[in-house]
């Protein structure tokens, strides 16, 4: 009897082992991937699967994607180009070292992508190209390159970021983007920060949190970060702790350099103008839905007249009195004076 088992067991083992070899057990991805609704967008999730490159099987509709977990090594160009609805994309903790130029460029709907915790020492720069991109997550990346690439970043950035974590990636400095009007919370903690120039505060003036815990800013640079963050009613919680106050001549206060200075001016005025616009443009659809539906409106009572009018030409001929003509009006004596002769039918 254990014989017989030990057999089956045997012949299971290498049925199964036959089937893997020749690809008949594969799993679809599509079908081991789960589907579902997340706030009324398709949400597809490869979580924790194994996956070693973006699989290319699943709904084109998609719109939220969670490749999360996973070992994928490298975004190819063509890894999101039949998935151009995508609004948010998990990508963290998995192997990534490289982006292919052109990986983002089809996910102009992208609100939010996650690369956190990969192997990445660069933000890829077309991501600051994407005109719905909102929320970016690079933290526990290597970005040793970061300051390099941003020499050739073209700015004004056309993304509206709000929200940019750079936590534990390695940086003396916090990356220089350009006027960044919508950038209300910053998390640079875990860095050294050894080079933290204060100045770049001028381009976030909309900041209202940033978070600095666990750095190695200098005594000078803490309090002008406290000073500059209070001047502007901003949140100074996660800023370290200044001991004691330095002097004017050992730490010069950056009111003159950020809040009155003229990037500081330029990210209010690029915020305004953006504002402006969103209102005009509001007005403009306002105005376009509202003249439409008067459009409608009219097409409708002149369809409504219309009807009644023929209506009632066709309830008057139908109690008009039929005429025919009479047989003496068919001669040719008829003077050209003398009136038809008309019989009732």
């Amino acid at each position: 009897m254990e014989l017989r088992c030990l057999l089956l067991n045997i012949v299971f083992i290498s049925v199964v082992n036959a089937m893997l070899a020749f690809g008949f057990a594969n799993l679809d991805e599509a079908r081991r991937c789960s589907y579902g609704r997340i706030e009324k967008l398709m949400r597809i999730r490869c979580y924790d699967m194994d996956l070693k490159e973006v699989p290319q099987n699943l709904k084109t509709s998609v719109e939220v994607l969670d490749l999360s977990y996973n070992r994928i090594r490298k975004l190819k160009s063509s890894s999101f180009q039949r998935y151009s609805d995508i609004k948010f994309l998990l990508l963290y903790e998995n192997m990534i070292l490289s982006v292919e130029p052109g990986t983002f460029e089809p996910l102009t709907g992208l609100q939010e992508v996650d690369l956190s915790n990969n192997g990445l020492t660069t933000i890829p720069m077309e991501l600051f190209q994407l005109p719905k991109l909102r929320n970016l997550y690079m933290d526990s990346n290597d970005l040793r390159e970061l300051h390099h690439d941003l020499q050739f970043l073209e700015t004004p950035i056309r993304a509206p970021i709000e929200y940019l974590n750079v936590a534990n990636c390695e940086l003396h400095d916090i990356p220089d983007l350009g006027i960044l009007p919508n950038l209300w919370q910053l998390n640079a903690s875990l860095n050294p920060l050894s080079n933290f120039d204060a100045d770049k505060l001028g381009n976030l003036c909309h900041l209202r949190v940033i978070d600095l815990t666990k750095t190695q800013m200098s005594p000078c640079s803490c309090q002008r970060v406290t000073n500059h963050l209070r001047e502007l009613g901003a949140n100074a919680q996660f800023v370290p702790l200044c001991m004691e106050a330095l002097d004017g001549d050992a730490c010069p206060l950056n009111y003159n350099r950020t809040v009155d200075s003229a990037t500081f001016q330029s990210c209010l005025a690029s915020a305004e103008l953006a504002e402006t616009r969103s209102f005009w443009l509001f007005a403009a659809g306002c105005f376009g839905g509202s003249f439409l539906v008067l459009l409608v409106f009219c097409y409708c009572i002149h369809r409504c007249r219309k009807k009644r009018q023929n209506r009632r030409l066709s309830q008057a001929a139908q109690n008009r009195k039929h005429f025919v003509i009479s047989p003496r009006n068919a001669t040719n004596h008829r003077l050209e004076d003398q009136p038809l002769h008309c019989d009732t039918a």
